[in-house]
């Protein structure tokens, strides 16, 4: 159940390459698998799956867990669709374009409801929408914060393009995002925590130019996502995982100092940033029917500007979402 609590001996992975090195998890005997592992990201919408672990909570489901950390939750994601984890949290598109090119994998419920885990970071040179013009954005194709960009650009009438009024998009990992911006690489980004909350304690005049929930624009939903294989064949294990995660989510909002202080201890970032991050969360989980109905908006869009390779955009989503788990181990949490 426990963790290696020194940073360099804990499993801390990056993502699209460490990952790919792990073996791959074996089914326990009798049906029970030997140890769940949840692949997470260092920042505050994954505090919960610390405590699950950390604070017992897992054991008392009967699980053996671990979680393994990496730079953000596509590395998670990549772990489980490598096989290499057993469940992974992300927003719609992380999950879904894997789904799309054959990864085995499914959405069983949402974890988080965020206001400020993604949002823009900007140098001092822009000020406001306006300002946008001609500038480089540095960014993460096909994520939430990819979808932001997209709102954001309709919300205030700007393009992408090359041209001396578009908005130029470079393609920068989430921790180079920073640097990126220090250097004068790009003006901006758009990308979640805890780059944003750094931003502005290292780039002189850069900060937080608002989060994804300004103006009503858009509200972050996690997914959270098990292995299929797992899931089906071993669904006590998975089911059991579920009501953990639901009791996890439980403590951390019964004991919120406590769950900010484990957090940032893990992490490895400062309490008082910590705070902040963890108050723009909503730490639940359930299994509804308006989940689905979200991600389908989104994969709709995501089919149009050629992010997923899928023909019936409809159809993926019914197959990914499995509400089962949930129905027969927490009924209390879906409507399905």
């Amino acid at each position: 159940m426990k963790h290696d609590t020194n940073l360099g001996r804990r499993t801390l992975l990056v993502a699209g390459s460490t990952a790919l090195a792990l073996p791959a998890l074996a089914q326990g005997r009798a049906g029970r698998t030997d140890k769940v592992v949840f692949g997470i990201g260092l920042s505050a919408p994954f505090a919960p799956y610390v405590a699950l672990v950390d604070r017992g909570i897992a054991a008392r489901h009967g699980l053996n867990a671990e979680y393994r950390i990496f730079e953000s939750s596509i590395g998670g994601m990549e772990a489980v669709v490598t096989g290499n984890a057993h469940v992974a949290f992300g927003s719609e598109l992380s999950a879904l374009r894997p789904r799309a090119s054959g990864a085995r994998i499914l959405g069983v419920g949402r974890p988080l409801v965020s206001d400020k885990d993604i949002g823009i970071g900007v140098s001092a040179a822009i000020q406001g929408p306006q300002d946008f013009r001609g500038k480089r954005v540095g960014m993460i194709r096909g994520t939430a914060a990819d979808y932001l960009f997209h709102l954001f650009c309709r919300r205030h009438g700007l393009t992408e393009g090359n041209g001396p009024n578009d908005v130029r998009i470079l393609a920068v990992q989430a921790p180079e995002w920073v640097p990126a911006l220090q250097r004068g690489d790009i003006d901006a980004f758009f990308g979640w925590e805890p780059w944003l909350t750094r931003l502005p304690t290292i780039v002189r005049g850069a900060r937080v130019y608002a989060y994804s929930s300004d103006d009503g624009l858009y509200q972050l939903w996690y997914t959270m996502v098990f292995r299929e294989d797992w899931a089906r064949e071993d669904p006590d294990s998975a089911g059991a995982a579920y009501r953990a995660v639901a009791d996890a989510m439980t403590w951390v909002n019964a004991n919120r100092d406590e769950a900010v202080q484990l957090a940032a201890r893990t992490f490895r970032t400062p309490v008082n940033d910590m705070r902040v991050q963890m108050a723009g969360n909503t730490y639940l989980l359930d299994t509804k029917r308006e989940h689905p109905v979200r991600i389908k908006q989104v994969a709709a869009w995501a089919k149009d500007r050629g992010l997923l390779n899928a023909d019936n955009t409809d159809r993926l989503v019914d197959d990914y979402y499995y509400p089962e788990i949930a129905r027969r181990y927490a009924p209390q949490l879906t409507d399905f």
